[in-house]
């Protein structure tokens, strides 16, 4: 198991808490709007937030454990050179394409806590912060990145 890929696991375990006030908050907002009959639109933002959140920052461990939907119908019938050659065709995708969002991700990231962006959908009654939001993807971006780095280098090398 390489740095990255431990790196990515255990935090994994820290993010994977995400999923409880997640819950917390889609029950609060179904609650809001259905029994109380008034919506609360930070229901809605924290939830897409706390998602968000999860699912980009638990890239790099799903890459690392192989843990991503893949479809095998032509890959079982490879031989072992012919899969090697696959995984490594896989990764150099993979690298390829989160190198060229994470370029602009970074770009747009900075610019956005630079005018300290909010999100001015609802106007004045509610104008969350989100510059932050945008450099947690960059990092999931860069988590995934990195760890195919590390995954093709060890594919190449043996």
């Amino acid at each position: 198991m390489g740095l990255l890929h431990k790196l990515n696991s255990k935090l994994f375990l820290y993010v994977s808490l995400l999923v409880l006030p997640l819950v917390a908050s889609v029950v609060y907002g179904v609650v809001s709007r259905y029994f109380l009959g008034r919506a609360d639109a930070r229901a809605f933002f924290f939830s897409v937030w706390l998602y968000g959140s999860l699912s980009i920052l638990a890239g790099g461990h799903l890459l690392a454990t192989e843990g991503h939907v893949s479809i095998d119908i032509v890959y079982k019938k490879l031989n072992d050179k012919a899969r090697k050659l696959l995984e490594i065709l896989s990764l150099v995708v993979v690298v390829i394409a989160t190198a060229i969002i994470a370029i602009p991700g970074v770009q747009t990231a900075w610019r956005s806590t630079i005018i300290n962006e909010v999100d001015s959908s609802l106007g004045i009654i509610f104008a969350p912060p989100i510059w932050w939001f945008r450099w947690v993807a960059v990092a999931g971006i860069i988590l995934v990145l990195t760890q195919a780095l590390e995954l093709l280098y060890k594919k190449v090398k043996h």
